[in-house]
């Protein structure tokens, strides 16, 4: 599950748009040396919010702030040599500054450390060490990440098979509308593993992550019904669809 690409605007914090007078005070306090400054701004240039998109600038900045030991900078450094954007793609310098980011609880740094070492991308492949940063991660409450520590479970990649906890991370991250969780969820309640089998809990797990895309999840569906009347059905269906208006309110 390499989405690391998807995430560099939603993961990079930003400012509202700021006023001249603002941005104006923000460069000179760059120019000072303030770190947090040289951060907000880099990041500023990254995204082209408030200033002409310049990831060369951006890049001078966000190395400036990652060398005075800024967690975020560090993270957005790594973004910028994983994704290649005013520098060359180095994913190794990407997994080091992450790395670094990490270390200091930065909660995206720490997603994305998992994800390379659980690919063996810029590290050498250490499953331990990519449950280590997922479960950082999801502890702080980072979807992804407790998404991918319930499939490390269910692998029993990094750690011993534990269907219990894969369903508890599934279940974490379903309920906060993640689509991949809610088939997963809906897997372990067919399936009955970690959980007691439920096909009225699967059906309804597996709809909301159907009605999102998840092309296995309605094949599933398609099976379940024959199993179910009726009636169940339609109570299910209304279920999920009073559930996802109560997610989107």
């Amino acid at each position: 599950m390499n989405l690391k690409g998807l995430l560099l605007l939603s993961s990079i914090a930003f400012s509202p748009m700021l006023c001249a007078d603002q941005l104006s005070e923000l460069k000179q306090r760059a120019e000072q040396g303030d770190v947090s400054a040289q951060t907000d701004l880099g990041v500023e240039y990254v995204l082209g919010i408030d200033v002409p998109r310049d990831y060369l600038i951006a890049y001078k900045l966000l190395s400036a702030a990652s060398a005075k030991g800024n967690k975020l900078a560090q993270y957005n450094l790594g973004l910028m040599y994983d994704l290649g954007e005013g520098v060359g793609i180095d994913k190794q310098v990407a997994a080091k500054w992450f790395k670094k980011s990490a270390e200091q609880g930065d909660v995206p740094a720490q997603f994305h450390l998992g994800l390379m070492y659980a690919h063996g991308v810029g590290v050498v492949r250490h499953y331990e060490e990519a449950f280590k940063w997922f479960h950082k991660a999801a502890e702080q409450g980072h979807t992804l990440a407790q998404v991918n520590l319930g499939l490390m479970y269910v692998r029993g990649e990094g750690v011993a098979k534990d269907l219990e906890a894969a369903f508890k991370s599934f279940k974490t991250a379903a309920e906060k509308d993640d689509m991949i969780a809610q088939y997963h969820l809906g897997l372990s309640y067919l399936e009955g593993e970690g959980v007691k089998k439920d096909l009225h809990d699967a059906y309804f797990w597996l709809a909301l992550a159907s009605a999102k895309g998840d092309h296995h999840a309605h094949e599933l569906i398609n099976e379940l019904e024959i199993d179910l009347t009726a009636k169940d059905i339609t109570a299910l269906q209304k279920r999920a669809a009073e559930w996802s208006a109560k997610v989107l309110n």
